[in-house]
């Protein structure tokens, strides 16, 4: 069945070499590259900072890809500029275009309400939901994240997409209908991202030691545990665990809390002694390399509110065979299936990642054993069979309209 598909998505951060920040968005790009390259006729739709748009070239999104003005300056806000964004151009492109599938990402669901714009009489209308209903955090999260709202704008698409089953759990706590929702989860690209593709030693890390080599990815919010981490690396050196800790920190959408914050975290480096054991770097495009030299890759996060309910990151790493150390929180425990592909910290605290830390630093073949149950794990999470997944529901939803 041939078809028309439009994908939504309330921001797009590329960084140098198109290398995209956040999960919902890497996932979503994925999924939109993966439909092209089985010939479906695909548009992708987002807000792109001006600064920005020079990274997309030469990329496959570019080709799929209609940049809008990057909004949310000031009091309005990101989020509400967005969702206005871009209903406003979908109404105007629909006129056109005759979509079959209308297909909106993001973390939270009020951008769940953009597809709502197009006939349904005309057009399959979804959404995929990436963070939980109900989590809070950003600006006006205090009374958009209602359960009663999601509920409302649920009913009226055809169809939610809910990443992780932890997600599903809270769009039918918040009264959705059961048949409304599907269990499609978050993808990886399995073959980027792979335990067999040829390894580079010491372009990172330090050569000539017998460190552990631990990787942090994320930005240098609270939510993501650095803080905590540096903490917990400070006292295993007190231990004499022998550990080499870097983390890539990105903020491309040049967040002043986020700048303060990374502020805040090399100076607490240096209150704590440790330049010696941790090296702080930006954002890496040759990411693949960074996981391969890697020992553990931690995940210390405090809350999975933001890009998705899986970390990106965690996926990636577990695609690349690699040892997760993981804080419980989200869809954390679900994906790394309760300690059995990562080790799980009993907790968020110091004393919780210390001691998780601890274990795995101790026991290199306990690294190697998750890491094995981490790769075997990925295989299920490809782009391929997330798409072949959405394929069929697409198709399955435009035979019951006719």
């Amino acid at each position: 069945m041939s078809m028309r598909v439009c994908y939504l998505l309330p921001r797009l951060l590329p960084g140098e070499s198109g290398v995209f920040v956040g999960g919902c968005v890497t996932n979503c790009v994925a999924l939109a590259l993966e439909l092209k390259n089985q010939g479906i006729e695909i548009e992708l739709i987002a807000p792109v900072p001006m600064e920005a748009r020079k990274y997309l070239s030469g990329h496959p999104v570019e080709q799929i890809l209609t940049p809008l003005e990057h909004v949310g300056r000031g009091w309005v806000g990101k989020g509400i500029a967005s969702v206005s964004v871009l209903r406003r151009e979908l109404k105007s492109r629909a006129k056109n275009r005759n979509y079959d599938v209308v297909h909106s990402h993001s973390g939270t669901y009020p951008y769940g309400i953009v597809p709502l714009v197009v006939n349904r009489r005309k057009a399959v209308r979804l959404h995929s939901l990436y963070c939980p209903v109900g989590a809070e955090g950003g600006r006006y999260s205090s009374w958009w994240e209602k359960p009663i709202i999601a509920k409302m704008i649920f009913e009226r698409l055809d169809r939610i997409i809910a990443v992780t089953g932890n997600i599903r759990s809270s769009i039918e706590r918040a009264g959705v209908s059961p048949n409304k929702i599907e269990l499609i989860s978050m993808a990886v690209d399995t073959k980027r991202f792979s335990a067999n593709a040829k390894k580079r030693e010491n372009t990172y890390f330090p050569a000539g030691t017998d460190c552990v080599r631990l990787l942090f990815i994320g930005n240098s919010s609270r939510e993501k545990g650095l803080v905590e981490l540096l903490h917990a690396v400070k006292i295993l050196i007190e231990k004499d665990v022998r550990v080499h800790l870097i983390a890539t920190i990105e903020n491309q959408s040049n967040v002043r809390e986020l700048i303060r914050a990374r502020e805040n975290i090399t100076n607490l480096v240096d209150k704590l002694g440790m330049w010696q054991n941790v090296e702080i770097l930006g954002l890496v495009d040759d990411i693949e390399a960074l996981y391969s030299e890697s020992d553990v890759v931690v995940v210390p996060w405090n809350s999975t509110r933001g890009p998705s309910d899986y970390p990106m990151v965690a996926l990636e790493a577990m695609a690349m065979g690699k040892c997760i150390v993981s804080t419980p929180v989200g869809g954390c425990r679900e994906l790394l299936l309760d300690g059995e592909a990562g080790i799980l910290t009993d907790g968020v605290s110091i004393e919780a990642i210390t001691t998780s830390l601890e274990y795995a630093c101790r026991h290199p073949q306990v690294r190697q054993q998750k890491g094995l149950a981490a790769l075997a794990a990925a295989r299920n999470l490809s782009i391929e069979a997330s798409a072949n997944r959405l394929v069929e529901l697409y198709e399955q939803l435009l035979k019951k309209k006719g």
